[in-house]
Protein backbone atom coordinates (compact mmCIF):
# COMPACT_ATOMS: atom_id res chain seq x y z
CA UNK A 1 0.00 0.00 0.00
CA UNK A 2 0.69 3.56 0.01
CA UNK A 3 0.92 4.96 3.20
CA UNK A 4 -1.05 8.31 3.02
CA UNK A 5 -1.61 11.72 4.51
CA UNK A 6 -5.14 11.75 3.59
CA UNK A 7 -7.73 12.45 6.47
CA UNK A 8 -10.14 10.01 5.42
CA UNK A 9 -7.80 7.04 6.49
CA UNK A 10 -7.59 5.70 9.89
CA UNK A 11 -5.01 7.12 11.83
CA UNK A 12 -2.50 3.97 13.86
CA UNK A 13 -0.16 5.24 16.37
CA UNK A 14 2.66 2.42 16.86
CA UNK A 15 4.37 2.25 19.91
CA UNK A 16 7.78 0.87 19.52
CA UNK A 17 7.99 1.76 15.95
CA UNK A 18 11.69 0.54 16.22
CA UNK A 19 11.78 -2.50 18.11
CA UNK A 20 10.47 -5.49 17.61
CA UNK A 21 7.11 -5.76 18.01
CA UNK A 22 5.48 -2.02 16.58
CA UNK A 23 7.90 -2.32 13.86
CA UNK A 24 6.65 -5.71 12.42
CA UNK A 25 3.23 -4.16 13.23
CA UNK A 26 4.34 -0.91 11.13
CA UNK A 27 5.54 -3.40 8.54
CA UNK A 28 1.99 -5.33 7.98
CA UNK A 29 0.38 -2.06 7.86
CA UNK A 30 2.42 -0.82 4.86
CA UNK A 31 1.80 -4.60 2.97
CA UNK A 32 -1.59 -3.78 3.57
CA UNK A 33 -3.95 -2.88 0.60
CA UNK A 34 -5.93 -0.72 2.89
CA UNK A 35 -4.48 2.74 3.21
CA UNK A 36 -3.65 4.07 7.17
CA UNK A 37 -1.96 7.08 7.85
CA UNK A 38 0.79 6.20 10.27
CA UNK A 39 2.16 8.33 13.31
CA UNK A 40 5.38 6.12 14.32
CA UNK A 41 6.38 6.26 18.38
CA UNK A 42 10.17 6.48 19.21
CA UNK A 43 12.16 7.38 21.86
CA UNK A 44 15.09 8.62 19.36
CA UNK A 45 13.36 10.24 16.04
CA UNK A 46 17.34 10.73 15.07
CA UNK A 47 18.04 7.19 15.15
CA UNK A 48 18.62 5.54 11.30
CA UNK A 49 15.79 3.47 12.08
CA UNK A 50 13.24 6.17 12.49
CA UNK A 51 14.55 8.25 9.63
CA UNK A 52 13.69 5.19 7.43
CA UNK A 53 10.52 5.39 8.40
CA UNK A 54 10.05 9.22 7.93
CA UNK A 55 11.32 8.58 4.42
CA UNK A 56 8.77 5.99 4.48
CA UNK A 57 6.29 9.00 4.57
CA UNK A 58 5.39 7.50 7.72
CA UNK A 59 5.14 10.45 10.92
CA UNK A 60 8.03 10.08 13.38
CA UNK A 61 7.26 11.36 16.79
CA UNK A 62 10.32 11.25 19.63
CA UNK A 63 8.23 10.73 23.28
CA UNK A 64 8.99 8.55 26.17
CA UNK A 65 6.18 7.27 26.94
CA UNK A 66 6.59 7.42 30.99
CA UNK A 67 3.25 7.92 33.24
CA UNK A 68 4.89 11.72 34.16
CA UNK A 69 4.87 12.35 30.19
CA UNK A 70 0.68 11.82 30.32
CA UNK A 71 -0.19 15.03 28.91
CA UNK A 72 2.41 14.66 26.17
CA UNK A 73 1.13 11.02 25.15
CA UNK A 74 -2.79 12.48 24.89
CA UNK A 75 -1.60 14.87 22.48
CA UNK A 76 0.59 12.18 20.29
CA UNK A 77 -2.61 9.84 20.62
CA UNK A 78 -4.95 13.04 19.43
CA UNK A 79 -7.19 11.93 16.66
CA UNK A 80 -6.23 8.91 16.31
CA UNK A 81 -8.60 5.54 15.63
CA UNK A 82 -6.22 3.01 16.50
CA UNK A 83 -2.97 2.46 18.98
CA UNK A 84 -1.16 0.15 19.07
CA UNK A 85 0.98 -0.03 23.05
CA UNK A 86 3.89 -2.07 24.27
CA UNK A 87 5.30 -1.88 27.69
CA UNK A 88 9.04 -3.02 27.91
CA UNK A 89 9.32 -4.91 31.49
CA UNK A 90 12.81 -5.80 30.83
CA UNK A 91 14.15 -2.00 30.47
CA UNK A 92 13.91 -1.37 34.32
CA UNK A 93 12.67 -5.30 35.72
CA UNK A 94 10.50 -3.43 38.02
CA UNK A 95 6.26 -4.98 37.61
CA UNK A 96 4.79 -1.94 39.29
CA UNK A 97 6.56 0.90 37.16
CA UNK A 98 5.08 -1.53 34.13
CA UNK A 99 2.10 -1.47 35.27
CA UNK A 100 1.58 2.52 35.80
CA UNK A 101 3.49 3.28 32.28
CA UNK A 102 0.55 1.13 31.08
CA UNK A 103 -2.34 2.30 32.94
CA UNK A 104 -0.94 5.91 31.76
CA UNK A 105 -1.25 5.16 27.90
CA UNK A 106 -4.64 3.52 28.12
CA UNK A 107 -5.45 6.94 30.59
CA UNK A 108 -4.02 8.58 27.82
CA UNK A 109 -6.40 7.19 25.18
CA UNK A 110 -9.42 7.47 26.39
CA UNK A 111 -8.89 10.75 27.38
CA UNK A 112 -7.75 11.50 23.62
CA UNK A 113 -11.12 9.61 22.10
CA UNK A 114 -9.06 6.60 20.67
CA UNK A 115 -12.03 4.25 19.29
CA UNK A 116 -9.33 0.86 19.37
CA UNK A 117 -6.36 0.70 21.74
CA UNK A 118 -4.23 -2.85 21.08
CA UNK A 119 -2.15 -3.81 23.82
CA UNK A 120 0.72 -6.08 23.66
CA UNK A 121 -0.20 -8.26 26.87
CA UNK A 122 0.77 -11.62 28.33
CA UNK A 123 -1.51 -14.27 30.71
CA UNK A 124 -1.58 -14.06 33.66
CA UNK A 125 -0.28 -17.25 35.69
CA UNK A 126 -1.85 -15.67 38.97
CA UNK A 127 -5.47 -16.08 38.09
CA UNK A 128 -5.17 -19.25 36.07
CA UNK A 129 -3.19 -21.41 38.73
CA UNK A 130 -4.99 -19.98 41.16
CA UNK A 131 -1.90 -18.20 43.25
CA UNK A 132 -0.36 -20.96 43.35
CA UNK A 133 2.75 -19.46 40.09
CA UNK A 134 2.95 -15.98 41.24
CA UNK A 135 6.69 -15.22 40.53
CA UNK A 136 6.22 -14.38 36.49
CA UNK A 137 6.98 -10.88 37.25
CA UNK A 138 7.41 -10.30 33.22
CA UNK A 139 3.96 -11.73 32.38
CA UNK A 140 1.95 -10.80 35.30
CA UNK A 141 3.05 -6.69 34.51
CA UNK A 142 1.24 -6.85 31.12
CA UNK A 143 -1.72 -9.04 32.58
CA UNK A 144 -2.75 -6.31 35.17
CA UNK A 145 -2.22 -3.72 32.43
CA UNK A 146 -4.75 -5.96 30.56
CA UNK A 147 -7.25 -6.21 32.96
CA UNK A 148 -7.56 -2.54 33.36
CA UNK A 149 -7.91 -1.81 30.26
CA UNK A 150 -10.68 -3.95 29.55
CA UNK A 151 -12.29 -2.83 32.91
CA UNK A 152 -12.77 0.58 30.70
CA UNK A 153 -13.68 -0.32 27.57
CA UNK A 154 -17.15 1.12 26.36
CA UNK A 155 -18.94 1.35 23.20
CA UNK A 156 -16.24 4.48 22.57
CA UNK A 157 -13.21 1.97 23.54
CA UNK A 158 -12.77 -0.96 22.29
CA UNK A 159 -9.46 -2.57 24.05
CA UNK A 160 -8.26 -5.60 22.51
CA UNK A 161 -5.20 -7.69 24.33
CA UNK A 162 -3.08 -9.63 21.42
CA UNK A 163 -0.44 -11.94 23.39
CA UNK A 164 2.53 -12.83 22.38
CA UNK A 165 4.07 -16.71 22.31
CA UNK A 166 7.42 -17.83 22.95
CA UNK A 167 9.60 -16.05 21.19
CA UNK A 168 11.92 -18.67 18.55
CA UNK A 169 15.12 -16.22 19.05
CA UNK A 170 15.25 -17.71 22.59
CA UNK A 171 16.91 -20.25 21.09
CA UNK A 172 19.49 -18.24 19.91
CA UNK A 173 22.68 -16.09 21.64
CA UNK A 174 23.01 -18.43 24.84
CA UNK A 175 19.54 -17.50 26.15
CA UNK A 176 18.41 -21.60 26.56
CA UNK A 177 21.18 -23.08 24.82
CA UNK A 178 24.97 -22.35 26.09
CA UNK A 179 28.10 -23.17 24.98
CA UNK A 180 30.02 -24.76 27.80
CA UNK A 181 34.19 -23.57 28.20
CA UNK A 182 34.87 -27.42 26.25
CA UNK A 183 32.83 -26.14 23.59
CA UNK A 184 30.17 -28.29 23.97
CA UNK A 185 26.27 -26.63 23.34
CA UNK A 186 23.65 -27.89 26.14
CA UNK A 187 20.26 -27.75 26.83
CA UNK A 188 19.46 -27.79 30.28
CA UNK A 189 15.83 -27.61 31.98
CA UNK A 190 13.90 -28.47 35.04
CA UNK A 191 11.46 -29.64 32.91
CA UNK A 192 11.11 -32.40 29.81
CA UNK A 193 12.26 -31.09 26.84
CA UNK A 194 8.89 -32.83 24.90
CA UNK A 195 6.79 -29.86 26.24
CA UNK A 196 5.42 -27.85 23.91
CA UNK A 197 5.78 -24.66 23.56
CA UNK A 198 3.84 -21.49 20.99
CA UNK A 199 6.24 -20.52 18.52
CA UNK A 200 6.41 -17.38 16.94
CA UNK A 201 8.84 -15.33 14.75
CA UNK A 202 8.45 -11.83 16.40
CA UNK A 203 9.20 -10.32 13.36
CA UNK A 204 5.60 -11.58 12.11
CA UNK A 205 4.07 -10.13 15.21
CA UNK A 206 1.88 -7.65 13.23
CA UNK A 207 0.22 -10.01 11.64
CA UNK A 208 -2.24 -10.54 14.33
CA UNK A 209 -2.20 -6.86 15.36
CA UNK A 210 -3.39 -6.35 11.57
CA UNK A 211 -5.76 -8.72 11.55
CA UNK A 212 -7.43 -6.89 14.92
CA UNK A 213 -7.57 -4.06 13.28
CA UNK A 214 -8.98 -4.66 10.18
CA UNK A 215 -10.98 -7.79 10.93
CA UNK A 216 -14.64 -6.74 13.66
CA UNK A 217 -14.61 -10.58 14.42
CA UNK A 218 -11.09 -10.55 16.07
CA UNK A 219 -11.58 -7.12 17.74
CA UNK A 220 -15.18 -8.20 18.74
CA UNK A 221 -14.61 -11.53 19.71
CA UNK A 222 -13.72 -10.42 23.73
CA UNK A 223 -10.85 -13.13 24.00
CA UNK A 224 -7.27 -11.93 24.29
CA UNK A 225 -5.41 -12.73 20.48
CA UNK A 226 -2.94 -15.82 21.34
CA UNK A 227 0.13 -14.99 18.95
CA UNK A 228 1.23 -18.00 17.78
CA UNK A 229 2.49 -20.32 14.21
CA UNK A 230 2.95 -23.62 16.30
CA UNK A 231 3.17 -25.63 19.01
CA UNK A 232 6.31 -27.60 18.74
CA UNK A 233 8.22 -29.33 21.71
CA UNK A 234 11.66 -27.81 22.59
CA UNK A 235 12.90 -31.39 21.80
CA UNK A 236 12.25 -30.53 18.11
CA UNK A 237 13.43 -26.94 18.10
CA UNK A 238 16.94 -28.21 19.13
CA UNK A 239 16.48 -31.09 16.49
CA UNK A 240 15.59 -28.34 13.87
CA UNK A 241 19.11 -26.63 14.94
CA UNK A 242 21.22 -29.79 14.75
CA UNK A 243 20.02 -30.52 11.43
CA UNK A 244 20.23 -26.84 10.14
CA UNK A 245 23.85 -26.27 11.94
CA UNK A 246 25.02 -29.98 11.56
CA UNK A 247 26.07 -29.02 15.20
CA UNK A 248 25.88 -31.17 18.27
CA UNK A 249 23.62 -30.42 21.07
CA UNK A 250 23.15 -32.40 24.29
CA UNK A 251 19.51 -32.02 26.22
CA UNK A 252 19.62 -32.39 29.71
CA UNK A 253 16.35 -32.33 31.06
CA UNK A 254 14.24 -32.52 34.18
CA UNK A 255 17.24 -31.21 36.24
CA UNK A 256 16.46 -30.14 39.54
CA UNK A 257 15.49 -26.08 40.03
CA UNK A 258 18.37 -25.84 42.54
CA UNK A 259 20.56 -26.68 39.13
CA UNK A 260 18.84 -24.70 36.83
CA UNK A 261 19.20 -21.72 38.55
CA UNK A 262 22.85 -21.46 38.74
CA UNK A 263 22.88 -20.47 35.07
CA UNK A 264 22.10 -17.10 36.40
CA UNK A 265 25.07 -14.15 36.54
CA UNK A 266 25.85 -13.24 40.01
CA UNK A 267 23.75 -10.12 40.67
CA UNK A 268 20.82 -11.34 39.18
CA UNK A 269 18.03 -10.17 40.78
CA UNK A 270 15.94 -12.61 43.22
CA UNK A 271 12.73 -11.73 41.67
CA UNK A 272 13.98 -11.96 38.35
CA UNK A 273 15.68 -16.00 39.30
CA UNK A 274 12.14 -16.30 40.50
CA UNK A 275 10.96 -15.47 37.38
CA UNK A 276 12.62 -17.10 34.52
CA UNK A 277 14.74 -19.85 36.67
CA UNK A 278 11.78 -21.39 38.35
CA UNK A 279 8.04 -20.16 38.19
CA UNK A 280 8.02 -19.63 34.24
CA UNK A 281 9.29 -23.49 33.80
CA UNK A 282 6.66 -24.20 36.62
CA UNK A 283 3.92 -22.87 34.59
CA UNK A 284 4.82 -24.29 30.87
CA UNK A 285 5.19 -27.82 32.55
CA UNK A 286 2.21 -27.65 34.72
CA UNK A 287 -0.57 -25.64 32.66
CA UNK A 288 1.03 -24.94 29.09
CA UNK A 289 2.08 -21.17 27.83
CA UNK A 290 -1.57 -20.16 26.83
CA UNK A 291 -2.97 -22.35 29.94
CA UNK A 292 -5.09 -24.52 27.58
CA UNK A 293 -6.96 -21.75 25.81
CA UNK A 294 -7.72 -22.05 22.18
CA UNK A 295 -4.93 -20.36 20.14
CA UNK A 296 -5.56 -21.30 16.81
CA UNK A 297 -8.61 -19.21 16.08
CA UNK A 298 -7.06 -15.73 15.08
CA UNK A 299 -5.21 -17.92 12.14
CA UNK A 300 -7.71 -17.63 9.47
CA UNK A 301 -7.65 -13.83 9.68
CA UNK A 302 -3.99 -13.17 9.15
CA UNK A 303 -2.72 -12.04 5.88
CA UNK A 304 -0.33 -14.62 4.94
CA UNK A 305 0.28 -17.99 6.95
CA UNK A 306 2.98 -17.74 9.39
CA UNK A 307 6.35 -19.41 9.58
CA UNK A 308 7.08 -22.12 11.51
CA UNK A 309 9.97 -22.77 13.41
CA UNK A 310 11.93 -24.69 10.87
CA UNK A 311 10.84 -21.66 8.10
CA UNK A 312 12.36 -18.91 10.66
CA UNK A 313 15.67 -21.49 10.80
CA UNK A 314 16.40 -21.68 7.00
CA UNK A 315 16.14 -18.03 6.90
CA UNK A 316 18.40 -16.75 10.25
CA UNK A 317 21.75 -16.26 10.95
CA UNK A 318 22.96 -19.26 13.07
CA UNK A 319 26.65 -18.68 12.62
CA UNK A 320 26.60 -19.08 16.11
CA UNK A 321 26.41 -22.91 16.70
CA UNK A 322 29.27 -23.39 14.03
CA UNK A 323 31.38 -21.67 15.29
Amino acid sequence: MTITKSTSAPLVVIGGATDNQGGSVLHYLRESDKEYRLRALTRDNTKPKAKALSELGVEVVSIDLKPENKEKIQEVYSGADVVFSVTNFWEHVDMEREIKEGKAMIDAALAAGVKLFIFSSLPSSINKTNGEIKNIHHFEGKARIEEYGRSKASDNFQFVAVQAGFYDTNMLHGQLIRKGSDGTWTFKAPISADTLVPSIDIDEYGLWVRAAIEHKEVRDDGRAVPVVAEDISLREMIEDIIKATGTDIQIVDNISYEESVKVFPEGTPAHIIEDLGVDMWKALDRYGYFQGVDVKWPLKYLAKKPSTFAEWLARTDLSEYKK
